[in-house]
């Protein structure tokens, strides 16, 4: 993998864990200054002075929740303040809830909507000028496979991540030739604590879908230095796609739905 991020700097949201934790470990790895962000202050502080010391980087801290009304622009101002160019967003932080629709938390569902997909384009709409002025750097946003086929149980979640899949696609058409790029990596079940955020487990077949947070990071990592628009990592996982991709959605409704009443908890 050509290293894109040498020299340059990263802006990692949802950095305190999961994923979030992985990508700002394996940017670091590859030479780049970070800007961290999360709610979790004293997690982000601790991950910036590891960071630090084992790469000899610069890493900035930025506590801010995404997932409050005008927490995205929030999170630009005080980008902006540290004084640093962004060449490199990594939209990483989101989260599911599990439920039938009807009884769902309204609240807990409108704050997965401005995490998972306001958020993305607000912060996206923030640094893509620079990127583009510069010609070099991109967005990688972190979808799902969960946002190709309708998800019963999950029906806010999975339009969130299709969402994402949408606008990455339409977004990288635009920008060709323009030397940024924008990719969407969309992973199938990934141990970390979503599972018990969102109320769902990994149980049945769904266990030879499982790749782990560091692989599914160094994968997408690698599609995105590639300019892949939409990455589904694990063969198991492409495989699944292609059958949704010729299942009528209706059909691939039923399907899913019936596999996520059995795994969420409560249903």
């Amino acid at each position: 993998m050509s290293n894109i991020f040498k020299g340059t700097r990263a802006l990692v949201t949802g950095a305190s864990s999961g994923l979030g934790e992985q990508f700002a470990r394996q940017i670091a790895a590859m030479g780049a200054d970070l800007v961290i962000t999360a709610r979790s202050t004293d997690k982000l502080e601790a991950l910036a002075a590891e960071l630090h010391s084992n790469n000899g980087i610069d890493v900035k801290v930025v506590s801010q929740d995404l997932a409050a009304t005008g927490g995205a622009l929030e999170l630009c101002k005080k980008v902006d303040a540290l004084g640093v160019p962004i060449d490199h967003l990594i939209n990483n932080a989101g989260f599911g809830n599990s439920s039938r629709f009807h009884e769902c938390d309204l609240e807990r569902e409108t704050q997965m909507v401005r995490l998972n997909s306001e958020a993305v384009i607000v912060l996206a709409r923030h640094f893509l000028p620079g990127m583009v002025s510069r010609r070099k750097g991109g967005v990688l946003s972190v979808a799902s496979v969960a946002g190709m086929p309708p998800t019963p149980y999950l029906s806010t979640y999975g339009a969130t991540k299709a969402f994402v899949v949408s606008w990455t696609s339409g977004v990288a058409e635009e920008l060709r030739g323009s030397g940024v790029r924008v990719s969407a990596l969309c992973p199938g079940p990934v141990p970390t604590g979503f599972q018990e955020a969102a109320g769902v487990g990994i149980d049945g077949a769904d266990k030879l879908l499982v790749l782990s947070a560091e692989e599914t990071v160094r994968r997408g990592l690698k599609a995105y230095a590639q300019s892949k628009v939409i990455f589904v990592p694990g063969a198991m996982n492409k495989i699944g796609m292609l059958g949704v991709k010729f299942t009528p959605r209706n059909l691939a409704a039923r399907v899913v739905g019936a596999a996520m009443k059995d795994s969420i908890k409560g249903a």
